[in-house]
């Protein structure tokens, strides 16, 4: 009797058409990752600025005495515009210090920029950054990222409410 070594071309041809079958039902899981790797920078870019206006409004209750505050927090980002002020509220709402409230869209990309204090979250009145502001009245914001557009930040001013809606 004569031993076999190896495998018969018909064992080679099943464990193939095997691997075939797992690499195709397993595949669209691996291929685009890219949607969720969008989600994740998404989530932890909004949980930063929900985090920003949060340590923002500790700071006013601790040395504010309950009043608007014109430059209240120093801003090294020359695109913020200068320095934070808050709300009589304690919240973030202007850079220029013209009204200490947030009213418009400028202010929306100021406060943005400035609680955030960082390149990496670049945001813009249009789709040429990360994020787009939009001012939507009654001191409210909206942040949308460019990449997916179902993926916003609204933020109130009125409230300190960071809202991420993904």
């Amino acid at each position: 009797m004569i031993k076999q070594k190896g495998f018969t071309l018909i064992e080679l041809v099943v464990v193939i058409v095997i691997l075939g079958i797992l690499a195709a039902t397993a595949a669209p899981k691996f291929i685009d990752l890219t949607d969720d790797a969008e989600e994740a920078v998404f989530l932890g870019i909004s949980a930063a600025f929900k985090s920003g206006v949060n340590q923002v409004h500790l700071a006013w209750l601790i040395r504010a005495n309950n009043q608007a505050v014109q430059n209240f927090i120093k801003i090294s980002d020359p695109l913020a515009g200068g320095d934070l002020s808050v709300n009589s509220f304690g919240f973030p709402a202007d850079t220029r210090g013209w009204s200490l409230k947030l009213d418009s869209e400028f202010d929306c990309l100021d406060v943005w920029r400035a609680v955030l204090n960082s390149q990496d979250a670049l945001v813009s009145g249009d789709d040429s950054s990360d994020f787009e502001a939009a001012y939507n009245g009654g001191n409210t914001c909206t942040y949308t990222y460019s990449k997916q557009l179902n993926l916003t930040v609204d933020y109130d001013s009125n409230s300190g409410e960071v809202t991420i809606n993904n």
